[in-house]
């Protein structure tokens, strides 16, 4: 089992040895917002609150630059880097955020909401834009709400390189950190409380090829970080809490093993808090 790099509601980027459970905090964030996108560079660890992008040394995990604080807040998720360019979702505005490494904004790509001729409202024309990755020459943003209906399917929107429109198809529900693994389609299937009126079943684990693969208890926890290595698949994420005390949440991690999907073990700590997202350690 590998050594984890975790993005944290507490604000914090864990250290963490799946193999031993051992844990430290590397970086902690001054914002007082929860750690979203994480993503290494390099000699670098690019990590994100939902306002303020910083650049770290792996080394030793010491600041190196920061962007502003934004206000309003864009809502950073998760992000890539590809050729030298950082690549966030900026989930609130429905858009692409383009940086160089060096945390310069270099433009912005809207992504047109489920009615591109209706004035954006939020929860009713909005994406809620999870990750971009790039695969075979194409852009996949994950976009959890497909439709103006909250609670619905979600899917994922194909662009071409330049991030221009190509399809979008329907994949999951409430779903996070859509990948690729063996060349399969694979995401995170979420479950929202009873009271939110979804519009799906609820049920929450891990989907491959539209199957749920691995199911665990939408009401015990919610995931939101996936990450794997040669043997193994990690779905990270914490117990579920009222939003408002989810700075509190407890982390549980759920590790797969990668032929079969079924669980090797399950990890929960107090001592780290829920997980946002989740790469595996640079050696």
């Amino acid at each position: 089992m590998s050594e984890l790099l975790l993005a944290t509601e507490g604000g914090q980027i864990v250290a963490f040895n799946a193999a031993t459970d051992e844990h430290t905090c590397v970086f902690h964030s001054s914002d007082d917002e929860a750690m979203m996108g994480i993503e290494a560079s390099g000699e670098h660890l690019f990590v994100a609150s939902l306002s303020r992008i910083y650049k770290l040394r792996l080394s030793d995990f010491a600041p190196v630059e920061e962007t502003e604080f934004y206000e309003p807040t864009p809502d950073f998720h998760q992000m890539q880097i590809y050729d030298g360019v950082l690549y966030m979702t900026s989930t609130k505005i429905n858009e692409i955020w383009l940086y160089d490494e060096d945390l310069n904004l270099l433009r912005t790509q809207a992504v047109a909401p489920p009615n591109p001729k209706r004035r954006i409202k939020y929860k009713k024309n909005y994406n809620h834009l999870n990750n971009i990755i790039r695969h075979e020459g194409r852009f996949y943003i994950g976009l959890n709400w497909l439709t103006t209906t909250q609670y619905a399917n979600s899917g994922v929107l194909v662009t071409d390189e330049n991030l221009k429109e190509i399809e979008r198809f329907e994949f999951g529900w409430e779903t996070h950190d859509f990948q690729f693994i063996d060349g399969k389609r694979v995401a995170i299937c979420a479950t929202s409380d009873k009271g939110k009126r979804v519009k799906h079943v609820r049920r929450s684990g891990l989907m491959v090829e539209g199957e749920l693969v691995f199911e665990h208890d939408s009401d015990e926890a919610f995931c939101k970080g996936l990450c794997y290595d040669e043997n193994y698949i990690y779905l990270c994420g914490g117990r579920k809490m009222e939003r408002r005390h989810r700075k509190k949440s407890s982390s549980i991690l759920y590790v797969l093993n990668r032929s079969d999907y079924s669980l090797a073990r399950k990890f929960e700590s107090t001592d780290i808090k829920a997980v946002k997202g989740a790469i595996l350690r640079p050696a």
